[in-house]
């Protein structure tokens, strides 16, 4: 049986490099500012997030790596059970690793662009928590046999994203490769990202068809 399964990411980076070395990248002339809401759905609330937009001067493969304490990977999918009416089920990890590099410079496609290379994302899907652990058991043990394939990878190897005169945020859909029980699927993610301080913020949502035992 065929189900559609949103998946929702809400991942922060922050680099490897020292507060001290990366402080010529950000400029301290704010040149806009915007109020965005976003729907990341943690615990069933709304949060409205405010987001400067900065100019940032040019940088060059900036190693950032997943912070987990303040990311998380969902799954949002339907459960109809005896013709009730549809429930929308919920499972949520923050066992999250991974990391890229960031480059930022002038380009032909734009006033500048990002450059993002060696993106890896590694998520434990035996940790999916979705509050019933009859539920939670099937996930590892049939749906997604997470038992036997713990992980889920999300790679990129290189991606160019044109920017508008090195704003520090973007909204893009992006195309990446998915491998979840050694089956490897392109996957777009619509993106929202920001830089804030020393720290890169990225909320993302995709929908994806799984076929159910």
């Amino acid at each position: 049986m065929r189900k559609y399964i949103v998946l929702i990411v809400f991942l922060s980076f922050c680099s490897q490099t020292s507060t001290e070395e990366i402080s010529n990248v950000t400029s301290t002339e704010t040149t806009a500012s915007e109020t965005q809401s976003e729907e990341i759905i943690e615990n069933d609330d709304t949060t409205t997030t405010t987001i400067e937009v900065v100019q940032l001067d040019t940088f060059t493969n900036i190693d950032y790596l997943i912070d987990d304490e303040k990311s998380k990977v969902s799954y949002l999918a339907p459960k109809d059970f005896l013709n009730a009416n549809l429930e929308i089920v919920r499972g949520s990890t923050r066992k999250i690793i991974g990391g890229f590099k960031l480059s930022l410079d002038s380009c032909d496609l734009a006033d500048s662009c990002l450059l993002i290379t060696d993106l890896l994302i590694s998520v434990d899907l035996t940790t999916l928590n979705s509050g019933n652990s009859i539920r939670d058991n099937q996930i590892r043990n049939n749906w997604l046999e997470s038992n036997l394939f713990p992980s889920a990878t999300y790679k990129i190897s290189e991606l160019i994203l044109p920017n508008n005169d090195f704003d520090s945020k973007i909204d893009e859909t992006i195309v990446g490769i998915l491998t979840i029980r050694n089956i490897e699927v392109s996957v777009p993610f619509s993106v929202t990202a920001y830089m804030e301080n020393d720290e890169i913020k990225i909320f993302g949502i995709t929908e994806i068809v799984a076929k159910r035992k």
